[in-house]
């Protein structure tokens, strides 16, 4: 049935402030090479969408797909302000809700990368984590994890996978 995910949807209030944190500060790149300007500018519209999503027949928008990496084949996050009608409400408050709360970003370093940001004034939810995954087999699962906010307030997880 499913062979894979595509991607998931990340609806911003700005998407210029949102591709400086994606792509400036996180390193992500526009699929099909688009200049972050022309995505800035754009001005996009089509009833199928709209209407497929609940948002009625004149549904416009600013979007574009953030990969990092160069895998063809990796999930890619749609970065989308939709601006008729206008992105509204605000990201969860707490993790513990239900639904799609967070996205989790793999990184090399997560002490560095959650130093490197820091000094850029990304603000995060606690200092790296430890954490095992499998506590039937301790150790084997172990991760280091960092949780920050993007510019709207979606937590944005980076996680270290540590060889045992």
């Amino acid at each position: 049935m499913v062979s894979r995910i595509i991607h998931m949807n990340v609806v911003v209030t700005d998407i210029e402030e949102s591709l400086k944190f994606y792509c400036d500060l996180l390193g992500g790149h526009i699929v099909g090479g688009v200049e972050k300007e022309a995505v800035i500018r754009r001005k996009t519209e089509s009833n199928g969408v709209g209407i497929a999503l609940g948002l009625g027949n004149t549904a416009e928008w600013k979007a574009c797909l953030i990969r990092f990496g160069y895998d063809k084949e990796a999930t890619v996050i749609d970065l989308l302000q939709w601006t008729k009608p206008a992105s509204t409400g605000t990201p969860y408050e707490k993790l513990n809700n239900v639904g799609i709360a967070r996205m989790a970003l793999a990184v090399d370093d997560v002490d560095k990368t959650h130093n490197e940001l820091k000094s850029k004034g990304v603000e995060f939810i606690s200092p790296p984590q430890e954490v095992d995954l499998s506590p039937e087999t301790p150790g084997q699962g172990l991760i280091r994890i960092a949780v920050c906010k993007d510019p709207d307030g979606t937590a944005v997880e980076f996680v270290e996978f540590i060889q045992p």
